[in-house]
């Protein structure tokens, strides 16, 4: 017989002590209270709290499909947890918008007292970049240096391992390879896949044109980038 844990109480199976706990204002610290720096910090926490349900997502799908052969039934499953990280995206664009509703003279009460910290060093999402599939040679510099020279050692080490690991990308790439029905019927695998290919790539291409938010050089420079893409994929 397996054993029941004792008789849950809501507040403590949720550890909100903790939670409601970890938002500690500098600004109260070191000076005038800022009153939106605690909008500030659960916006940021809570995308970390979401990055991690992706990981979580993410790691199940990865350990399904690094193996010689993929179960059919871990293919359904895999799928339904896309579908989830998807959802939870959109939740993560959304939150920007809240995120909106402090103006820059609002940011600015506290953001002296942050440097040199940055969003740009968050562990999770560059772990969720890596085991997506994103190589280092692809990343823009940041301050001239490589993404990882701004991380604690330790933290370091966390995104070399994965680094050091199959990707999502290379993990499908190699099923897809393996998969002997590319031709069935009146289906072609390699027919599709190039024009889900080429509708992706006509999408992003538009988001970048019609971006009013990128400079014409800024435009170019993603457009390049776009461009080596489609050389890729042509390369296949």
């Amino acid at each position: 017989m397996k054993k029941r844990p004792p008789q849950q109480y809501y507040h403590d199976y949720l550890q909100l002590n903790k939670i409601l706990d970890s938002q500690k204002l500098l600004s109260s610290e070191y000076g005038q209270e800022a009153h939106d720096e605690m909008l500030f910090i659960i916006i940021h926490q809570v995308y970390e709290l979401w990055f991690k349900q992706l990981l979580h997502e993410l790691d199940s799908i990865l350990a399904a499909f690094d193996r010689d052969v993929v179960q059919e039934s871990h293919i359904g499953i895999a799928i339904s947890r896309i579908n989830r990280i998807i959802e939870i995206q959109k939740i993560l664009i959304e939150q920007i918008q809240v995120l909106e509703t402090m103006t820059p003279m609002d940011f600015l009460d506290f953001r002296d007292l942050l440097i040199p910290a940055s969003g740009f060093q968050s562990v999770q999402f560059r772990l969720l970049e890596n085991k997506l599939g994103l190589e280092e040679s692809r990343r823009y510099r940041y301050g001239g240096g490589s993404y990882k020279s701004h991380v604690t050692d330790k933290h370091r080490s966390e995104i070399e391992e994965v680094e050091a690991s199959s990707s999502l990308f290379v993990l499908l790439e190699k099923w897809l390879e393996r998969t002997p029905f590319l031709e069935f019927e009146d289906f072609n695998f390699w027919e599709q896949y190039r024009s889900a290919v080429n509708r992706m790539l006509a999408s992003d291409r538009k988001v970048i044109e019609e971006n009013d938010h990128l400079s014409i050089k800024e435009k170019q420079t993603h457009l390049k980038e776009y461009e080596k893409t489609e050389t890729m994929f042509d390369a296949l």
